[in-house]
């Protein structure tokens, strides 16, 4: 309520009751009658007068009320955001339930003054003081509340200043959090170029132990190469002194003899028919979070170093390449299949002389048991311009050209032209078998236009077929097989 008001209405009220104390005093001794009526009528106007000041009052302390309920509301929102002054609040909400303690003694008083109200006339004399304390009771709770809420304004400026100032701070900390992250990423990215470094150089000492390892191979077959020719000479010349070393060296003279002749296309693809091999890859790879089956086949021929039995397949005929993730396959089996008989390899290895070929070694019960022919290595690849390829799934052969390069020592170029055969027209593609025409094996197709000459079979790595795969171990394989891959020339990749 407005402290102005309620001065005048106090004010209104005392004047009245000063001004109806007078008019008794002045007023002639009235009669019995009159005395009665005039007291009665006295009496009425001041219980009016009494309950218009009662209701005014009533009016004003809701107000008051409503105003304590409105400041109690916007201090207790307040106090939910200035957590950190929690001491201070709470000696300030002393401070109001003081003034609330105060504003429940005005309303007490307020209450003692409407039960007096019967010995108003006998108190008169009295009243003004007790007008003028409530006066002075009410300008010190309203100074109060205005001490309260100038308080609470300024608790929260400094709980704006506090949360400001918080908020920098929690800035500067999390701009050295990014940079402190960034500075982590890079000391991780570091480590692991250096672990790639550390790899590749492993690699490369690895691939320069094998390298080391075929070139020593080499030279000791390039010795028995020597060695068993000088023995064919001294054979020969022997053969000459006599018709029965002439009869005991008879089939090394066809061998020689063979070698010298050229021998038909269609004779060769007959005799790879006759003596082809299926063979059968089946896989479990783990794509999209679930297991398949796959399965991959190609022909191919027993072939021969004089000593040993293999089977060589291009590794795109396999359930993986050379970019597979090793973490996608989970197991794989590797079947030999030919005239109902059926040979499980336990390993499967890779040429050193280039990785994109298999190899599958055969015991010579193993060989015997699947039967065929088996290929011997080209002395002599380049006896003859021309070899016999035949693809991958022995459905077409052809006869084709191939040339010597320089650069790329090992292979031979193939002609890329589309050449005719009797079942149609193809042109070389990868994983297809090369015959020289002297009816042995000259190589496999790595690429379309270059050939691999077999003439060793030293592995560069080695799968185990016996067991589950190792993600660790293929990729390991990989990793070697790719790095020495990208130390081949650029044509043949």
């Amino acid at each position: 309520m407005n402290k102005t008001l309620l001065l005048i209405l106090c004010d209104f009220l005392l004047l009245t009751i000063l001004s109806m104390w007078k008019m008794e005093e002045d007023a002639p001794a009235p009669s019995d009658t009159q005395s009665s009526e005039t007291e009665n009528a006295n009496v009425s106007a001041m219980a009016m007068m009494e309950q218009d000041l009662l209701d005014t009052l009533s009016y004003s302390l809701e107000e008051e009320k409503a105003e304590r309920a409105e400041l109690n509301e916007d201090l207790e929102s307040k106090a939910a955001e200035l957590a950190r002054r929690e001491q201070e609040l709470a000696q300030r909400q002393e401070r109001i339930q003081n003034l609330e303690q105060d504003l429940t003694e005005s309303e007490l008083r307020e209450r003692e003054l409407a039960a007096e109200r019967e010995s108003l006339e006998s108190k008169a004399s009295g009243l003004e003081s007790e007008v003028a304390a409530a006066q002075t009771r009410i300008q010190t709770v309203s100074e109060r509340l205005s001490e309260a809420e100038q308080a609470a304004l300024q608790s929260q400026a400094q709980s704006r200043l506090l949360q400001e100032e918080l908020e920098q701070k929690l800035a500067e900390i999390e701009e050295k959090e990014n940079v402190l992250e960034e500075q982590r990423e890079a000391l991780a990215s570091s480590q692991q170029r250096v672990q790639e470094l550390g790899v590749e150089v492993r690699m490369k000492e690895q691939q320069n132990t094998f390298l080391q390892e075929s070139v020593d191979t080499l030279k000791g077959e390039v010795v028995a190469e020597r060695e068993e020719r000088q023995r064919i000479q001294e054979q020969s010349s022997v053969l000459a002194q006599g018709v029965s070393d002439l009869a005991a060296s008879s089939q090394d003279l066809r061998q020689e003899l063979r070698s010298n002749f050229e021998i038909n296309a269609n004779q060769l693809f007959a005799d790879y028919k006759n003596n082809q091999i299926q063979a059968d890859f089946s896989a479990v790879k783990y794509m999209r979070n679930r297991y398949v089956n796959t399965e991959e086949n190609t022909t191919t021929v027993l072939v021969s170093d004089g000593t040993n039995y293999y089977a060589l397949a291009h590794i795109d005929s396999l359930p993986f390449g050379l970019k597979t993730s090793p973490s996608s396959i989970r197991s794989m089996t590797l079947s030999l299949n030919r005239a109902g008989e059926e040979k499980k390899a336990s390993s499967l290895q890779f040429l050193a002389l280039d990785p994109r070929i298999a190899m599958i070694s055969l015991t010579d019960a193993e060989a015997e048991r699947l039967g065929g022919k088996a290929y011997l290595t080209a002395l002599e690849p380049f006896k003859f311009p021309e070899a016999v390829l035949v693809n991958k799934q022995g459905d077409y052969y052809g006869e084709v050209e191939f040339k010597l390069d320089s650069d790329t020592p090992g292979f031979v170029k193939m002609q890329t032209k589309i050449f005719s055969s009797i079942f149609g027209e193809f042109s070389p593609s990868t994983g297809d078998l090369v015959l020289s025409k002297t009816g042995e094996l000259l190589g496999i197709m790595v690429n379309r236009r270059y050939c691999a000459l077999v003439n060793n079979f030293v592995p560069i790595s080695t799968l185990d077929l016996t067991k589950t795969l190792d993600a660790g171990e293929l990729k390991k394989t990989l990793r070697v097989l790719n790095g020495s891959l990208n130390n081949f020339p650029e044509p043949l990749r």
